[in-house]
């Protein structure tokens, strides 16, 4: 399973704290039976981009991504971009610690 951590902006160790689709970059892992193992950083290009087809576009960029994780989804609790099932509310903590409760869901799955 593939992952993607919204990355605060100016802390590489920490999830951005806004909306998923405003995070400047992702941190993309690869989640298996033989543990966690980091991918790569990926630029947002949309991420002061409003309305428009910003959610297709999210889409197409985070097309390879299986679950998203940030400090919060969707204007208002909007649905936006992202199903419930393919997302993951951390909150505002460490890439670290959201990294362990995605753990901890999994362990309790």
């Amino acid at each position: 399973m593939r992952l993607a951590i919204a990355l605060a902006k100016d802390d590489p160790e920490k999830v951005y704290p806004g909306p998923f689709g405003h995070a400047p970059r992702f941190a993309i892992y690869e989640v298996g039976e033989e543990g966690t193992r980091f991918l790569e950083v990926r630029e947002n290009p949309y991420a002061a981009m409003k309305g428009g087809n910003k959610h297709e576009l999210m889409r197409e960029l985070l097309k390879d991504v299986d679950l998203r994780v940030g400090a919060r989804f969707g204007h208002g609790g909007s649905m936006g971009a992202l199903p419930m099932a393919d997302r993951l509310e951390a909150g505002p903590v460490s890439v670290a610690e959201a990294l362990e409760r995605l753990r901890a869901r999994r362990n309790t799955a």
